[in-house]
């Protein structure tokens, strides 16, 4: 970890605007060759437990000049994206006003370089679908189509509509019968693009439900299959998905104007996650298309969110738990994000959230918070499991933050998903310590976490 140590730059204490003209060079040397390179990109993490450190990161957030990975929160630390040409100026400022910072990834494009070598090798090695290597789109949800092909009985696809760019919102139903009369589940992931731990994880469970259900009821966790039906979208933004094979950090839809600058400037797509028709618009949300949490033009603007939020609430009657995943923190999110306010079921929720919670520790002892967004971190309004809460009326719903705590962030290289996906795998078994009983509550209890 890098100090700061130059001190170049000072008089940006008084000139702020300093910061946003480099952002031209910045984004006409990256883009070249049909990929953005991230080449002397670097991430920085700052210190936020003075207020001056405060104010003046919260300041330059506003103004959408930067990537942050983590929005600024008090008495924390939060984790921005710096291009080269910007490097000298922002170190200046926070060096002219004692702000301290560390260099956590000296160059982002190193590690998006290793992850990629490494992950292609994993795909030719291994061929097919598998989780040592992340996975494209198109292999993900042929998968799915084969794998209900193979299982007839138990498994079924559905494409509930289309990407604003074509391609299929897809659907894995596992269901061992009843006609819809069960309990339902619903997982989904890779709402955020280059959160690809997400797609691979939700995918890595679908893929233990089906192997469950495969065995019958020899295998001991059968009822988490025969009691329950599950619905499960590994990917809900998929054109985003199969733009971060261009650029590796891109976070919202492809929606909207389709310009070079507007490409350039991220000022294309929409946040899916703060798009969602339920307190649409409030907190940790913007009405700039630049942002990278722009909330789109009305609620349920984008056709990913409006199909999937249709598509969840024709089953509210049946979905039990909704659960969407997401990276990185390590923290299980319940309602309300949209703000701190309180929530009739509070300690409902914080009792299944910290069962789950103990699980993942008891594994390897890995450590998760549990609580709302706005108590660990910040407000965020438009989010699908406030939807699920407050407009579907899904009793227990949940946002995961998966691994890890900022070490590597959304570039989790692919030789850490396979052991992270064994910790994964080792969440069933420790569930069968719950009782289960016939009531909502304890069903529930008994399945969260997969």
């Amino acid at each position: 970890m890098e100090r700061l140590l130059d001190v170049e730059g000072l008089a940006l204490e008084n000139n702020p605007v300093a910061l946003v003209l480099p952002t031209l060079a910045c984004l006409f040397s990256t883009l070249s060759g049909g990929r953005k390179s991230y080449n002397g990109y670097q991430v920085l993490r700052v210190n936020l437990t003075s207020t001056r450190a405060f104010n003046t990161i919260n300041g330059i957030y506003l103004t959408n000049t930067f990537d942050f990975l983590t929005p600024p929160v008090r008495n924390n630390a939060t984790d921005l994206v710096v291009c080269p040409e910007q490097l000298l100026p922002l170190k200046g400022l926070f060096r002219t006003l004692r702000i301290p910072y560390e260099v956590a990834v000296p160059n982002l494009e190193k590690e998006i370089a290793h992850e990629t070598i490494e992950n292609n090798l994993r795909l030719k090695s291994e061929g097919g679908m598998n989780w040592n290597a992340y996975q494209k789109l198109t292999t993900i949800q042929n998968w799915m189509d084969d794998q209900a092909h193979n299982h007839p009985q138990f498994l079924s696809t559905e494409n509930y509509g289309t990407s604003t760019e074509g391609r299929h919102l897809k659907v894995l139903k596992i269901s061992t019968g009843g006609g819809g009369s069960k309990p339902a589940v619903w997982l989904d992931g890779g709402i955020h693009a280059r959160e690809w731990i997400s797609p691979a994880t939700v995918s890595y469970i679908a893929n233990e439900l089906i192997k469950i259900a495969e065995e019958g009821e020899s295998n001991e966790n059968y009822r988490l299959v025969n009691a329950v039906d599950w619905y499960i979208n590994p990917n809900l933004n998929p054109d985003g998905y199969e733009y971060t094979q261009i650029d590796r950090m891109w976070r919202k839809t492809r929606s909207g104007n389709m310009g070079f600058l507007a490409n350039a400037f991220g000022c294309i797509g929409t946040d899916p996650n703060r798009n969602w028709e339920y307190q649409w618009g409030g907190k940790g949300t913007s009405n700039n298309p630049c942002s990278q949490i722009y909330r789109g033009t009305s609620a349920a603007s984008e056709p990913e969110v409006k199909l999937t939020q249709d598509y969840v609430y024709a089953r509210r009657e049946q979905i039990k738990l909704f659960l969407t995943f997401h990276a990185y923190s390590q923290m299980i999110f319940t309602p309300w994000g949209y703000d701190d306010v309180p929530i009739d079921d509070k300690e409902d929720l914080m009792i299944v959230a910290r069962n789950a919670a103990k699980a993942l520790k008891d594994v390897h002892g890995t450590e998760f918070q549990s609580g709302s967004s706005p108590e660990l971190l910040y407000a965020a309004a438009g989010g699908s499991e406030d939807f699920a809460k407050g407009k579907a009326g899904i009793k227990f719903a949940y946002c995961y933050e998966l691994r890890d705590t900022g070490k590597h962030g959304f570039i989790l290289p692919p030789g850490k998903t396979k052991a992270y996906l064994y910790f994964v795998h080792k969440w069933f078994p420790l569930q069968l310590h719950y009782h289960y009983q016939s009531s909502l509550f304890s069903l529930c209890s008994f399945l969260f976490p997969l």
